[in-house]
């Protein structure tokens, strides 16, 4: 009896001890931080006033929330997340379509869409600055050559055109993922559907929209969800492409609070504005584990 009751803990206790590690790493790596960081945010630490922290409450949320800059920021992050979401699952849709039929060199080309993804955030940023530049970048020169602009664009140093080019380029960005996620949902939709379809009467495009569409709405639902709080959480872009500038054209609310932390050392107020962003995050995060639990 006693040798079976202790076999029966080893083989319960056993995946726990396996576990244990990664537990304990995600708990330093992860948990730490974040509760760190809401803790400072009840106070007026900075760093470049070397005196005892004080607790101060909720004064630093109430700043913030009758702060102009981080209102704007945190309205331009909603509002180019938004915008993102619409470009990258029409363009995502459309090169998953074209991926599923049978062209040439089909592998290939899934191959070559990836490469935005796979190209780390500052790298892409790095090179879609140089292309932007205004005297010597690909782009004007391209434009001016099929004769679409008569003289160069200052992409990144007028307001309009810097918050147009960094939205442009998450959006090559975000592209890959999404096409991907919606050919493998493609490729599973059984093909007795669009047989009986066919059947019916109904067109390709009767098809597409009758079949495709309502097959594959959990999984754009769920790749929307994932893509817009990495989106709003898009700080490596931005901050190598524009800063933020000119003025606060591209102010988004990663390098708001970027700026707040790295350049003008205010902690607290920072952690604070990261608690609020934090809490505007959970919403889809919540959406998205229960789309997962019914699944």
């Amino acid at each position: 009896m006693k040798k079976r009751i202790k076999t029966k803990i080893k083989t319960t206790a056993t995946p726990y001890l396996f576990l244990f590690p990664c537990a304990a790493l995600i708990l330093v790596i992860l948990i730490y931080p974040v509760l760190s960081g809401i803790i400072n945010s009840f106070y007026n630490e900075s760093l470049i006033r070397p005196v005892q922290p004080e607790f101060v409450a909720l004064d630093n949320y109430k700043s913030l929330l009758t702060d102009s800059m981080f209102l704007d920021a945190l309205r331009r992050s909603v509002l180019w997340t938004l915008v993102i979401l619409v470009f990258e699952l029409f363009f995502g849709l459309l090169f998953a379509v074209l991926l599923n039929k049978d062209i040439y060199c089909k592998k290939l080309f899934r191959c070559l869409v990836l490469i935005p993804w796979i190209i780390p955030n500052a790298i892409a940023g790095i090179i879609w600055k140089w292309f932007l530049n205004e005297s010597f970048g690909m782009m004007n020169y391209i434009l001016k050559s099929i004769g679409i602009i008569s003289h160069n664009l200052s992409w990144l140093s007028d307001e309009k055109l810097a918050a147009v080019s960094v939205v442009m380029v998450i959006i090559w960005k975000s592209i890959p993922f999404v096409a991907i996620t919606l050919l493998a949902g493609i490729q599973a939709i059984p093909g007795d559907l669009y047989e009986a379809a066919k059947v019916d009467g109904a067109r390709g495009s009767q098809c597409f929209r009758f079949v495709t569409i309502p097959m594959l709405k959990s999984i754009m639902l769920i790749t929307s969800i994932l893509t817009s709080i990495w989106n709003f959480n898009q700080l490596e872009i931005i901050q190598v492409v524009t800063k933020g500038g000119p003025g606060e054209a591209t102010l988004s609310l990663p390098v708001y609070i970027y700026r707040l932390f790295m350049q003008t050392f205010q902690t607290s107020y920072a952690s604070a504005a990261a608690v609020i962003m934090m809490l505007v995050l959970i919403v889809p995060c919540i959406v998205y584990v229960k789309k997962l639990l019914k699944e």
